[in-house]
């Protein structure tokens, strides 16, 4: 007997399911694509947030530690009438005026008023004329109190032995009475605890007299003294040099080699504006644009305003209009941008 096997026949993919897959199939890839593109943007977008934030946050806090500090002379009173006694062979000079805690300058458009010194202008980078210029001159650091009272007005000052204090450096001696600026000139002043300050030793910038005014007693404290300096000027960092940046100036460094530090990139405004008081209550009655401050000693607080933006273009989704100094500019190359403002009250200004 034959049996007859029936062929089924097999059926494959047709050419219109095939090109619906990979219709299906492409579409899915795109719609991954735009999902990873979005999140990706919106991490970049929230990365230059934070960073933007992040440098906003250093800079006012770095103004504001060095501000509050302006002029600072320990106990001294600003009640007093006797000044403080600058014994530096150049007391007024730029470096060394510690009389003048807070000064500031700006350009405009043709000049800096007031006019900047050899100091500043002679800096790598320069100060750029988009930015003010403001300097501080404070005590640094902590102090340190004396051992024993001063034999005389010439006499060495005696403090707790440390390697921190060194030959050259600028000081202050202070108490409640007043206070006098001199240089440490002996060779080892912290190791042997004793610090002198004769006018017959050569030293930069030296001082004018071996006399302190008065001899201190053990209530007074021995500071280090410093001027930093702020101002815009190009970053000098790798893909940046196109841009601004907060820099600073520190002289005399105590920790290392005096140098303009970059601080902040992405600063493209500083402006500075000061706080007058003309009727001696330790209040501001007026505030003024630096070239308008005719006596230093008038200023009382300190108004700062820094205008940051990310370090690249087209990271917002449209341009972004930003209000710097009472004036609102809409810039087209879409980068984020803020604008931070500081007030601080000049520490030694209080009442």
């Amino acid at each position: 007997m034959t049996s007859t096997r029936r062929l089924r026949r097999v059926r494959g993919v047709t050419l219109v399911e095939l090109l619906v897959a990979m219709g299906l199939g492409l579409f899915l890839v795109g719609v991954m694509g735009t999902i990873f593109l979005g999140s990706k943007g919106t991490f970049q977008s929230q990365n230059h947030v934070a960073r933007l934030q992040e440098s906003a946050r250093f800079s006012v806090d770095t103004l504001s530690a060095d501000l509050r500090m302006a002029g600072f002379q320990g106990c001294r009173g600003l009640g007093l009438t006797t000044p403080m006694l600058n014994t530096l062979n150049t007391p007024t000079a730029f470096l060394y005026n510690f009389a003048q805690g807070v000064w500031a300058s700006r350009h405009n458009g043709s000049a800096w008023g007031p006019a900047l010194a050899s100091t500043l202008t002679s800096l790598s980078p320069a100060p750029d004329s988009a930015g003010d210029v403001l300097t501080v001159r404070r005590a640094v650091g902590t102090g340190w109190s004396l051992t024993a009272e001063m034999g005389s007005a010439t006499a060495a000052l005696n403090v707790t032995s440390t390697g921190r204090i060194t030959t050259g450096d600028l000081l202050m001696v202070s108490d409640c009475a007043g206070a006098a600026v001199f240089q440490a000139t002996n060779a080892t002043p912290g190791v042997s605890g004793s610090i002198e300050h004769s006018a017959s030793v050569t030293a930069t910038p030296g001082v004018s007299t071996n006399s302190l005014g008065r001899p201190f007693l053990q209530d007074a404290v021995v500071y280090r003294l410093g001027t930093v300096t702020y101002y815009l000027a190009p970053s000098q960092r790798t893909g940046k040099t196109t841009q601004r940046a907060l820099w600073s100036f520190t002289s005399p460094v105590y920790d290392g080699t005096v140098q303009p530090q970059e601080l902040v990139t992405g600063v493209e405004r500083f402006r500075v504006t000061l706080g007058l008081d003309s009727n001696g209550d330790g209040a501001a009655d007026a505030y003024a644009a630096p070239a308008a401050v005719t006596d230093w000693a008038r200023v009382v607080t300190v108004q700062t305003e820094l205008l940051l933006a990310s370090t690249e273009d087209g990271i917002s989704s449209s341009v972004q209009p930003y209000t710097f100094d009472g004036t609102t500019v809409t810039p087209t190359d879409r980068r984020l941008r803020t604008v931070v403002s500081l007030t601080a009250q000049v520490r030694n200004a209080l009442r």
